[in-house]
């Protein structure tokens, strides 16, 4: 991410310090990472430490407006702005996603693929999962700024895909296990009451 710092009005003024924002990416923030910051004397790396939050401040020792007569030049002060990723959510250091499964995963359960921000890995989806069941990655949430060897974790909402365009067959066998479903639970309220 490159960000561009020009002396313009837009920016506020305070002594020779110059204010402004630096969007970062998601995964910037997340994982950390360097951002080419273009001041008015030139170009800046600047690393990003992983864990960063919305409206961190970054502080660039010397590099806003000149000193007077000889004077030491102000400082860049950044706000940091992160970019939000489709698909992600964070609240602190958790983050929120959302994973389809097939109709017969739900059912049966099974493994699913599900991206994480450290790659993808295979989460195991418990029989008769239901759409709106949260399922928690530990440790797969955003690393704390504190403390480096601390993370957040990763809770993934199951939403179910519904079969569509069904062939006759399957949508006969869909039939048979729906009559299947209303038997057993006619034989259910019967044995209760």
């Amino acid at each position: 991410v490159e960000v561009q710092v020009t002396r313009h009005p837009i920016f506020q003024r305070q002594d020779m310090n110059i204010f402004s924002t630096a969007p970062i990416t998601f995964a910037q923030a997340a994982l950390g990472g360097d951002v080419k910051i273009s001041t008015v004397d030139g170009d800046v790396l600047y690393t990003v430490k992983p864990g960063t939050q919305t409206d961190t401040k970054i502080r660039l020792k010397g590099k806003g407006n000149p000193g007077f007569n000889g004077g030491e030049a102000g400082d860049l002060l950044l706000k940091v702005n992160i970019q939000p990723k489709p698909g992600y959510e964070r609240n602190g250091m958790d983050v929120y996603t959302t994973t389809e499964i097939p109709f017969t995963t739900a059912v049966f359960g099974g493994e699913a693929k599900v991206s994480t921000l450290y790659g993808d890995v295979i989460c195991r989806i418990p029989e008769g999962a239901q759409t709106g069941r949260k399922i928690r990655l530990k440790g797969k949430g955003i690393v704390s700024m504190k403390n480096p060897s601390v993370h957040g974790d990763q809770y993934v909402t199951i939403r179910i895909q519904v079969p569509q365009d069904l062939s006759p067959e399957a949508k006969e066998k869909l039939r048979e296990f729906q009559q299947v479903c209303r038997n057993d639970e006619r034989k259910r309220r019967g044995s209760v009451a």
